[in-house]
């Protein structure tokens, strides 16, 4: 279920920017992945998709597949 609303959120967030005049843009793209860089860079690498921070180190799974 997730994974579908997830889906769908992608493909209308793709229509509105295709169908958008980039020139009209409140934002404009470059902006947008310069920051989203620069908070990359200054983020803590265990907090990158490591599992070794955050949940993955404050929750016990009790999956033993997990």
């Amino acid at each position: 279920e997730r994974n579908s609303m997830g889906a769908m959120k992608a493909i209308t967030a793709a229509n509105i920017a295709l169908e958008s005049d980039p020139e009209k843009a409140k934002v404009h793209l470059d902006e947008v992945i310069k920051t989203m860089w620069e908070t990359a860079q200054d983020m803590n690498t265990k907090y990158k998709e490591t599992s070794q921070g955050g949940l993955a180190v404050n929750i016990s799974i009790k999956v033993p597949e997990c």
